[in-house]
């Protein structure tokens, strides 16, 4: 028997619950588009009409304009190296940066735009389970040290998104669209993305990846069998998750993946081989755009290579079958291949074959053990449990990450949408599985490529394996990880010991934080201490690397580039900037500094160089004045200070 509650019937209650069976199109995010309904009814009585209304195909949501400004903002904070966590400073080239990856993809803006071949992540599913924080853009620097507990004061905390929440989706997509933008301008020209998702975000992520990447950027939805057995997500059990895959541009292209296994159905003296026909069959590169790849071919007739394919020139010759690429819908192909190319491989890596209706095909001997990737991965290595297994191996039997990506599902990403010397990004890495796939395929296939790793680092439940193990935040597990990860790949002996050998398994460690220079504080109450403390413009508790990488994130170098440090000042990368962070600077810096670009020009008389100084190492502005015009001396006419 129901117990009354002692209240009356909640007809507002009632009322909303009839219009969501009559209209659940006026539901969005759990509140009544009352406009939307007006519209529906056409309380005028007549139609409606919307031809000149300002009615659009796009996907709208509460704070989308903010979020497409956050984007443009800049970033008032820095990357502070960590060489105490960091493996092989010196000479690695990987990257692990701790901090909010909204402000470190700002902070990477000019250092790597356009230099991102590929990038994977793995956000947020928003299941109701996972958190969502607000981003606060007055001081996204302070919010991100609140949230992370560095600093000891109430305000905004990790949250979980949960779907009582009014703005559900929105909070979800605000998040995501900024990152989203500026990920877009990390990428080469011909780079691409890859982004788990699941069904709760992909129809949302999909529209917003068309306006941010452009809908003729999108290449495909890849279903990922991730759990055979499958979840129990309301009556039937969800076995799959999304891999959203889309490029820069049309110069994008992806890589096929490496059949170990493969069984060739031809053989010659090199090796075995497929064939694959020489003329290109889309039509978008033909006779009109594409000249250079119209030309003919001659084939002999009477003289028959290894598994019947005949021999082929370019030169005309007297009893030869002329063959140019085919007609197709009207319009002149081309081949493949230019002509240079063409002559380097006669009868080696082309030939001709006699078709079954007695026409010629110029064919390739294609001697790659390559399939082109598919659009539904269904291997064991891909399922989530073998992530899972992975982790408890590296950590000795502790579960200190729920959830992590497999590794072979991420390494299939690598393979396809990047080469071998290229930079990877993942600003959502988690355990860094992402990390642990660049290692191993380097390891496999002599690869060089580089990692960029974001993670934020939050704090770990202190209920959680990962705690009890002694790891207090993500960031920790994901470093201790690469560690692991990259001796054990060094011992496998199953892996070409020279590739083992030279692989990077180290990486720099970076932590956001506020800028290294103070700001003049106006609104203390001790104005004349404040005055003071501003003659000496950077913080008491940095040092002058952080300064340096600070210098380097402002100028748009790489974070990798090489610094030379002298007795006097800092060279960058072979001498193209010259930084003093000398307290006092005096004749001796001064002349050091010259007699480094004097040096520099005996190498390269056109060479540039920009020396940085700190502005209040000077004693007056006459020093200044005259330190100015000796460099301007010797050539050097760019120079900063900070």
């Amino acid at each position: 028997m129901e117990k009354l509650n002692g209240t009356s019937m909640d007809l507002v209650q009632e009322n909303v619950k009839k219009l969501r069976e009559i209209f659940p199109e006026i539901f969005i995010e759990g509140r009544i588009d009352f406009d939307l309904l007006r519209q529906i009814c056409n309380c005028g009585g007549g139609v409606q009409d919307l031809v000149d209304s300002k009615e659009r195909y796009s996907l709208t949501w509460n704070g989308k304009s903010r979020a497409r400004q956050i984007a443009q903002e800049v970033s008032t904070g820095t990357l502070r190296p960590a060489k105490e966590e960091s493996k092989n400073w010196d000479n690695t080239e990987n990257i692990y940066i701790e901090g909010d990856n909204l402000e470190v993809l700002k902070l990477l803006q000019k250092s790597y735009h356009g230099k991102i071949k590929m990038i994977y992540i793995d956000p947020p599913y928003n299941t109701g389970k996972d958190f969502v924080y607000k981003d606060n853009f007055k001081d996204n620097i302070e919010n991100y040290k609140e949230i992370t507990g560095q600093i000891n004061k109430e305000g905004i905390k990790l949250t979980t998104n949960t779907e009582t929440n009014g703005r559900y989706h929105s909070d979800w997509l605000n998040m995501m669209y900024p990152r989203l933008k500026l990920a877009r301008n990390l990428l080469t020209d011909d780079g691409v993305i890859f982004i788990s998702i699941d069904n709760n975000e992909i129809h949302n992520l999909r529209k917003i990846c068309d306006e941010i990447f452009g809908e003729e950027n999108f290449i495909e939805v890849i279903t990922v069998i991730n759990n055979p057995r499958g979840r129990d997500y309301g009556g039937i059990a969800n076995m799959h998750e999304y891999l959203l895959v889309y490029k820069k541009s049309e110069n994008s292209f992806l890589n096929n993946l490496i059949q170990k296994d493969k069984i060739f159905p031809f053989f010659d003296s090199i090796s075995g081989f497929e064939i694959r026909e020489l003329r290109n069959r889309n039509i978008v590169f033909n006779k009109e755009n594409r000249p250079n790849l119209y030309y003919p071919f001659y084939i002999n007739t009477n003289k028959i290579l290894d598994n019947n394919l005949l021999e082929i020139e370019l030169e005309k010759k007297e009893g030869y079958v002329e063959l140019f690429p085919k007609e197709s819908q009207g319009v002149n192909t081309v081949w493949r291949w230019g002509k240079e190319k063409a002559k380097e491989n006669l009868n080696v890596n082309i030939v001709a074959k006699k078709m079954q209706d007695g026409g010629y095909m110029i064919v390739e001997k294609y001697r790659k053990a390559e399939v082109m990737a598919r659009s539904v991965w269904n291997t064991k290595d891909d399922n989530s449990e073998k992530g899972t297994l992975l982790i408890k191996e590296i950590f000795k039997g502790n579960k200190v990450f729920e959830f992590p990506k497999s590794l072979n599902m991420i390494k299939k990403t690598i393979e396809i949408g990047s080469n071998n010397s290229d930079i990877i990004l993942d600003f959502f890495s988690g355990s860094a599985t992402t990390a642990h796939s660049v290692m191993q395929l380097n390891a496999e296939d002599e690869g060089n490529r580089k990692y960029i790793m974001v993670q934020l680092p939050e704090l770990c439940d202190e209920s959680s394996e990962a705690y009890k193990a002694g790891y207090k935040n993500i960031c920790e597990i994901g470093k201790e990880r690469i560690r692991r990860a990259g001796e054990k790949i060094k011992s496998d002996e199953s892996l070409l010991i020279e590739n083992r050998e030279k692989l990077d398994i180290g990486f720099k460690v970076f932590k956001l934080d506020s800028s290294n220079i103070k700001e003049w504080d106006t609104n203390t109450e001790d104005l004349q201490q404040t005055l003071l403390e501003s003659m000496e413009n950077i913080k008491s508790d940095r040092n002058s690397l952080d300064v340096l990488y600070e210098i380097l994130l402002k100028y748009g170098l790489d974070l990798n580039i090489s610094i030379e440090e002298n007795k006097d000042f800092y060279s960058i990368g072979g001498g193209s900037l010259l930084v003093s962070l000398n307290q006092e600077i005096n004749d001796e810096v001064i002349n050091s500094i010259c007699e480094e670009y004097k040096n520099l020009l005996e190498i390269d008389k056109d060479f540039k160089t920009t020396v940085i100084l700190r502005d209040n190492s000077f004693k007056n502005d006459v020093d200044k004045t005259n330190v100015i015009k000796k460099l301007e001396q010797v050539g050097i006419n760019e120079i900063r200070s900070i």
